[in-house]
């Protein structure tokens, strides 16, 4: 996700299957990332670029929420969950530049008891879960 950035680079380097300067360009930006968790940036390096990034976020926000009201505020790029941030990029107050080669995926899992008295509560929580992740 970015803002202040523009995407028609990184996209023409992306359609010229030129990795290896997009991976460059991609390192000379200012980036975001939430204390203590580098799973999203560390797994979409992996899938798209094959190795680990050399580098740290510029700046470490306290969650990926912060990063979004920060993207959208200044320049910057993050790699967060589209769920989490799909109003701004409709809105077009933050870009999606890049979903990579191989985009990456999470599968949530939502457990609980078979026999609980709170079902009608859990199956409200399950129908929110399943919409929400439905139109992302």
């Amino acid at each position: 996700m970015a803002n202040g950035t523009d995407e028609t680079y990184y996209r023409q380097l992306a359609a010229q299957k030129n990795i290896d300067e997009l991976e460059s360009a991609l390192k000379l930006e200012k980036w975001y990332g939430t204390t203590g968790d580098m799973e999203h940036l560390l797994r979409f390096w992996k899938l798209n670029f094959n190795k680990t990034p050399d580098f740290r976020p510029n700046y470490i926000i306290p969650n990926s929420n912060s990063i979004v009201r920060c993207i959208t505020g200044g320049k910057g790029l993050a790699i967060i969950p589209d769920f989490l941030c799909k109003k701004e990029i409709e809105n077009a107050s933050i870009k999606l530049i890049w979903e990579g080669t191989t985009p990456l995926t999470n599968i949530i899992y939502f457990g609980c008891r078979k026999n609980t008295s709170h079902l009608e509560e859990i199956n409200l929580i399950k129908t929110l879960f399943k919409s929400t992740m439905a139109t992302s």
